[in-house]
């Protein structure tokens, strides 16, 4: 992708998406009357939102480079902040869906009545050591692709083909894969629980609804409407991060061939991703959360008032 192609798409993208991030930071802080949002989903929300913020404003800062000299270390750091941002709300994702799926879908199995008992510090200590994962392992790739980068054009073939040197870049060539494996892994595992936990939690729902039907019920309580309109956009919220999880899988194992810099060696493919699953991600979160939603509804009243 060209550096002009990179900065006319996701320059909007990141203005979109900034002001939508304003606006729901203030409807998470002010919630509407009649709005309650408890933890763990309140903290999730704004760790999503804190994310988003960061990951634009990074975005935009690899915009701005586009003007000024190519520096190595910069591009390196601003690359692995926006994975580690991306990333980060993509594992937000998964657990909000573990959450609604323990909350919505009745627990019979003595393991998940456990874990709804303690979804809680299941997923604060998930949440934390998930963190470290992703941390170690954008932390390690980003630190030995720096070591790994350019060579200076002043080393001769004799100091590249020395053992000291073939040893070093040996072990900075282990742990980088592991990095890679790290975050494949990492960016597996949440896409697998995205679609098996919104997809058992629209076919509960879907079944409750028949079986209402057959009763002659209305499927009309708030309550009902709600489940069944934060089910749909989840869905839709994983299919958004399906290209982009795809293409962050398919990258890692592109590291780890030594492929990738021929398919995407700016990382303006990958960035660019990152930048529409994000917005995409924010406006489903808009339309499914009522504090966000209703929230926007009275911040238009208001200014039309």
């Amino acid at each position: 992708m060209e550096p002009w192609l990179y900065a006319l798409i996701s320059s909007p993208l990141c203005l979109i998406g900034m002001v939508f991030n304003l606006l729901f930071f203030f409807c998470l802080m002010r919630p509407v009357s009649g709005v309650t949002l408890r933890n763990p989903l309140r903290f999730l929300l704004i760790v999503v939102l804190v994310n988003s913020t960061f990951q634009y404003l990074v975005i935009a800062v690899t915009i701005i480079m586009l003007l000024f000299d190519y520096i190595f270390w910069l591009e390196t750091v601003t690359r692995a902040l926006i994975y580690q941002f991306f990333c980060g709300n993509f594992l937000c994702n998964a657990w909000i869906s573990i959450f609604y799926y323990i909350s919505i879908v009745p627990q019979h199995h003595a393991i998940f009545i456990w874990i709804k008992r303690n979804i809680k510090a299941i997923l604060y200590g998930g949440f934390i050591l998930n963190q470290i994962v992703l941390t170690f392992a954008i932390s390690t790739g980003a630190v030995t692709y720096f070591f790994l980068g350019p060579v200076p054009v002043n080393f001769t073939a004799l100091e590249l083909n020395s053992t000291a040197l073939a040893q070093t870049l040996e072990a900075d060539m282990f742990l980088f894969h592991v990095a890679n494996f790290s975050y494949l892994l990492y960016c597996t595992c949440p896409l697998v629980t995205l679609i098996v936990s919104w997809g058992k939690t629209f076919f509960y729902l879907r079944g409750h609804m028949k079986k209402m039907g057959q009763s002659g019920e209305s499927f009309s309580q708030p309550q009902q409407k709600s489940q069944m309109r934060v089910t749909v956009t989840g869905m839709v919220q994983a299919a958004l991060f399906l290209p982009s999880s795809l293409w962050t899988v398919a990258a890692a194992l592109l590291y780890i061939t030594g492929l990738f810099e021929e398919v995407d060696p700016s990382r303006f493919i990958t960035m660019t991703f990152c930048s529409l699953s994000s917005l995409g991600n924010l406006l489903c979160f808009g339309f499914s959360q009522s504090v966000f939603r209703r929230g926007i509804v009275s911040v238009i009243k208001k200014l039309k008032g």
